[in-house]
């Protein structure tokens, strides 16, 4: 997997005098088998970053290059098919099938996909996790560390280069997001993948490798940790 860099992004919300700049001319690079979180106060940027790094939203001017291509370049339906093969995205809300167990609500995702060995794959992305003894289970059956470790098993199996997450211990306990956050940091570190986090939560610091801080739209701190 190749570095992921931002180039001068910029993005903004409105128009006229009711504009406002959500990222402000931004550099980052993004290098695979770092556990990366991005922090920063309300409005800083941080949701808007990752949408970017995710080819869910495309920035007003810069250039965000993956696997030596610029994806704002793409045409609409090759920036979604770029999101759906290259990245893999785990939301607060977890977002589970209410009446599909662990295992279907993985599949699920890869057929969307059209991706074969649906079984496979995504009892092996439970094990990862730790949950491969629960697949039968739905959603209702589980804890939320459970739902949000099976949202983690479907974000990585389809084997994506790019996992992002956008709070996902915010609904969490201690103990569970405790566990989430090293699992994330196993993800990035064993499979060489870019694993970026959004996130609100001092608890996640002391275990990311980098922490990149945002303020009113800029990279206000880049720091390498030895977590």
């Amino acid at each position: 997997m190749h570095n992921v860099e931002l180039r001068a992004v910029t993005l903004g919300f409105g128009s006229g005098a009711a504009r406002m700049t959500a990222l402000n001319s931004v550099d980052l690079i993004l290098k695979p088998g770092l556990f990366t979180v991005i922090a920063g106060p309300s409005g800083s940027g941080k949701t808007s970053l990752i949408s970017i790094l995710g080819a869910m939203l495309a920035p007003d001017s810069g250039s965000v290059l993956v696997e030596d291509r610029d994806i704002t370049k793409l045409a609409p339906d090759r920036r979604s098919a770029f999101r759906r093969e290259k990245v893999g995205y785990i939301f607060q809300s977890f977002r589970l099938m209410p009446a599909l167990n662990a295992e279907e609500n993985i599949r699920l995702s890869l057929e969307i996909r059209r991706l074969h060995k649906g079984r496979q794959r995504a009892l092996a992305a439970l094990d990862i996790v730790g949950l491969a003894a629960k697949a039968h289970l739905r959603p209702d059956q589980m804890s939320h560390g459970e739902k949000q470790r099976v949202a983690v098993a479907r974000a990585i199996a389809h084997g994506p280069a790019i996992v992002l997450a956008d709070e996902p211990t915010a609904s969490l306990d201690a103990a569970n997001g405790a566990q989430v956050t090293q699992l994330l940091a196993d993800i990035a570190r064993d499979n060489e993948r870019i694993v970026a986090v959004v996130t609100h939560d001092p608890r996640i610091l002391p275990v990311a490798q980098r922490i990149v801080r945002l303020e009113d739209g800029r990279i206000a701190g880049d720091q390498l940790c030895h977590a």
